[in-house]
Formats: C-alpha cells, structure tokens, sequence
C-alpha cells in the first residue's frame, strides 16, 4: 500500500517557515476578542473577525508576541488590545504591535465592552484569578498551559466553568488541531500497527541566546519550569492521542543551572524551578478508549494481548524533558506497537507510520513547528465557533477546562512523585466531559 500523505493548505502558506520557534516564550499575552463583520484572511473566509487582547510577556519580552499573535492573526483574528503591569508599557506593547487598546489591568480588561473572549497567556500562578474574573465578566475563555499553579485552583477553574455552561472555556492545547496529531490518532485508533506498548518522547529546548535569566520562569512558587511549559504539551497529548489517562508515575526533577541572574536587576538569586525532568509514566485506556490503540482488530496484527494480571492493558512511555544552553533543539516522539511504529517530530511537523515490514502506510510533511501551526489552527476554530456561523463543532478537538484539570493532576502528581525520590505515584482521576 503506498503511504498515505497529508498536505494542509490555507493560512499555513503564508507562515515564515525558516523562523525557528521557542515554545517556552508562550507565555506571555493573553487575549480578549471580539466579533464584528466578514472578513477573507489568508485564503480562508472566516464569518466574522475576532478581535483580541493580549497580556504582555513575563518571560523573554523580546520576543513576546512570536507565536500566539502573529499566528492568532493568520487564523482570522483581529488582536485590538493589551494588557501589561504598567501603563506607559500597555501603550508601548499596543504601539508596537498594531494593537488599538491597553489595560494595566487584567480586571479592566474583562470588563471592556469590546471584549468577547479573554486568552489568559499570563505566568501559570496568574492564570485562576485572570479566568475567574473573565467569566465573572461575561467573557468566554481560552487558558494557556499549564492551566493552573495547582489541582486546587484547577479544581476551582473547573467548577467556575461549569457554573457558566454558556460560555466556551478551553485551554489553549494547541497540538490538538494539528494535522501531524490528527493523522497519527487517526491511525492508531484505527490499529493501523496493532496494540501501542511503549513510547519514548525527548523534548530538549535550547536556553535563551545570551544564557538564562532569573524570571518567573525560574520560580517554581509562580508555576516556572519545564514540566509545565513542555511536560503539560506532551501529557495532554498521549490523553488525546491514546484515549488514555497516566495511572502511575515516577519522576526525577532537577534544577541544573542555578544561580541566575536577576532580569531586572541583575542581582544573583536562586532558580527554584527544574530545567530537567525524567518520567516514567504508565497509561491506562479511558473508558471510551479505542479498541485499535489497545488491541487492534486490524488485519494481519497479532492477537490481542492483556499484560496485566487484572486484564487491563497499559502503555508505558518514558519522558525527557530539558532546557540546555547552547543545545540542539529535539523534540520527538516515536510510538513502538505490535505491528510497528510511529515517529512524530514537533520541530517540523513530520509523521512517518510503518507497518511490521518497515514499509511507510502513512505519511504526513511538516512545514514548520507545531506551535505555530497549531496556534493558527486553534484561532481559525475560535473564529468559526464563535462568529456568525456559531459552529461549536469546530472547537471539538479543543481540550476542556476538565482536560486541563486531568493534566493538572499528573503534574501534581510528578512532583510528588520527585520529592519521594521518584516513587511511583498515582495520580487523581476524573471523568472526562465530552462536548
């Protein structure tokens, strides 16, 4: 069978392919929108332009508005206002950038008249009290991860959420609305290589050119780290890939590189949040799980196997996750199943499934990161979902406030799992609601 290829037209085209993307520097603005008119944007029609309001960076300033706005631009949305401590910094960020209005207050923010939605893209221990106070205001709400500081807040959020059902409230996993993501899930339910086992994901970020510096970033009392920045990406993504939920892990976090110096200031202080972690995870099918990913039917696959002495099936996947100066950026995923394998690369996009025999079944090329794609994807659903077209359908694949909530408890769970020496621990389960 030739292999299966996927080419994604539209908005993508117009992308700066070339630029390289650090998906640490995400967290920064934050967004608001609001819906007015028809407009055409990069080949796609959209019915009816969001407007947005984005929070100013904490974290690599510089480069701030490098991924959600310019991609939120592309995928349809008009970003019309910021919001940054400060408001001779607010009018400079919006001068800057194009940007009609500015707050130095998120509460003022929420309360505009001309906003819809508000993105929170602040640092993770803002990001409770900035939802709580959008959905107190009306708005609807699209959460950066990781969602919360903690279970407790994320609990909170959770229950916010479901006191204003009609109001969108989602977290801002991008990778979910990427064709690379898509396919693979597509074919691994379908057991295109039979039962999934094991999976070994490596996420090695470069550290800012110039070296690290003390930010929030560094402070694990304020959400820093790369547990929440990349580990929050790759837990979130086994749950959608695999209809799975991590029913133990063991965990080693530690923090290399510390010292550092003080953005501000320049004064010395000690970075409290780890920039290496080691996981070891075992996942377990959800109760609507897929037969495919957890024993095929699929022809020529071998017989279904149950592994555990209490016949439920699991995945094991191993985890590494650090940023490193002057590294070579990595960010891979290869899936090992009865009946072949699968690799997913993050930097580009690319997927390659093979079969037992080592022949390619399916296929898809990636232009650029899956962050960016990702990001611009995720702006043209929120444009159809919310503009006069009202298709909720497209914010299907979007990961809920619940979503958000599940992953939280592992992260909850992989530190404490650290502090114990890397024990094995059992994170918090929830029902997850479906759309």
């Amino acid at each position: 069978m030739p292999a299966k290829r996927y080419q994604f037209s539209g908005p993508l085209n117009e992308l700066d392919y070339a630029r390289a993307i650090d998906p640490l520097s995400r967290s920064g603005p934050a967004m608001a929108s609001f819906i007015k008119g028809i407009a055409v944007t990069s080949g796609i029609i959209v019915l009816g332009s969001v407007a947005t309001a984005m929070a100013y960076a904490y974290y690599k300033p510089q480069r701030q508005f490098q991924v959600q706005l310019p991609q939120f631009r592309k995928g349809g949305l008009e970003v019309t206002a910021v919001f940054s401590r400060g408001q001779q910094r607010a009018r400079q960020v919006a001068d800057q950038n194009h940007i009609k209005l500015c707050f130095s207050s998120a509460e003022d923010l929420c309360l505009c008249e001309e906003v819809d939605v508000v993105s929170v893209v602040t640092p993770p221990y803002l990001h409770c009290k900035h939802f709580l106070a959008a959905l107190e205001a009306g708005k609807h709400v699209i959460c950066d991860k990781p969602m919360a500081l903690n279970s407790q807040e994320a609990e909170q959020m959770l229950e916010a959420a479901r006191q204003h059902p009609d109001q969108v409230a989602i977290v801002d996993h991008e990778l979910r609305f990427t064709p690379m993501l898509q396919l693979a899930k597509e074919h691994l339910q379908a057991g295109q290589i039979g039962q999934v086992r094991w999976l070994d994901i490596r996420l090695i970020q470069p550290a800012p050119s110039g070296g690290r510096k003390w930010d929030w970033w560094a402070d694990e009392a304020q959400g820093g780290g790369v547990v929440g920045a990349l580990g929050s990406h790759v837990i979130d993504s086994l749950r959608f890939l695999l209809q799975a939920e991590v029913s133990s892990v063991s965990a080693h976090l530690r923090t290399m590189v510390s010292p550092l110096p003080d953005r501000t200031d320049s004064q010395i202080k000690e970075a409290t949040s780890e920039d290496y972690a080691s996981l070891q995870m075992t996942l377990t099918p959800q109760s609507a799980a897929s037969s495919g990913v957890w024993g095929s039917d699929h022809p020529g696959s071998p017989p279904y196997k149950q592994p555990t002495d209490d016949g439920m099936p699991e995945i094991q996947a191993h985890v590494t996750l650090c940023l490193v100066a002057h590294a070579k950026p990595c960010m891979q995923c290869v899936i090992g199943a009865d009946s072949g394998s699968a690799e997913l690369d993050l930097l580009t996009g690319r997927l390659s499934i093979a079969n037992h025999r080592k022949q390619v079944v399916a296929s898809h090329r990636g232009y650029t990161s899956v962050f960016q794609e990702g990001e611009c994807l995720l702006g043209s659903a929120v444009q159809q979902a919310l503009g006069p077209k009202k298709d909720k359908l497209a914010l299907q694949h979007a990961a809920t406030i619940a979503d958000g909530l599940a992953v939280q408890y592992v992260i909850d769970a992989v530190r404490a799992s650290s502090e114990q020496h890397g024990s094995a621990v059992e994170p918090k389960q929830i029902d997850v609601e479906p759309w």
